[in-house]
Parts: C-alpha cells; structure tokens; sequence
C-alpha cells in the first residue's frame, strides 16, 4: 500500500474507494504527512465500540446492588435569590 498525496486521492477517489473498500486501507498524506486512512465500512464498524443498553450497564457494574446507597435525600433544596 503506497500512501498517496490528498491531491492524487482526489483525483483518482473512485480508484481509491473501490481499493478501500475491497478491504485494502488507502493512506492518504498532506504535506508528507499521514492525513487520513480510507477503510472500508465493516473494517471501520470493528473500531467502534458496541453500544450498550442500560440494563447492560446496571448488570456490569462492579458493586453489587445491594451495596449500593439508592435512597433519596429527605432535605429540602435549598433557597437561592432570584
């Protein structure tokens, strides 16, 4: 994989694309520099973290529940000028 200049990447973006997403990442440079990296979709899905439900975080936590301090303060709130 030849990283290309973001000039030449945009010239030729369909070539590119078509490379990424055969599953082949395209690097692409800007003043010599790495920029960007072109993947295609399922690669980059792999990178993400899985999104959780609530339930699935209440269930991971490390502190059991029944340790857990879940009652409510009986203090009024407090007075503030307005």
């Amino acid at each position: 994989m030849k990283p290309l200049q973001l000039q030449e990447a945009k010239q030729q973006f369909s070539a590119v694309a078509e490379k990424a997403a055969r599953g082949d990442p395209q690097i692409v440079t800007k003043h010599g520099k790495p920029f960007v990296v072109i993947v295609n979709v399922a690669d980059w899905e792999k990178t993400q973290p899985r999104k959780r439900t609530i339930l699935e975080m209440l269930r991971s936590c490390p502190v059991p529940s029944d340790e857990l301090d879940l009652t409510r303060s009986k203090e009024l709130p407090r007075d503030i000028e307005l």
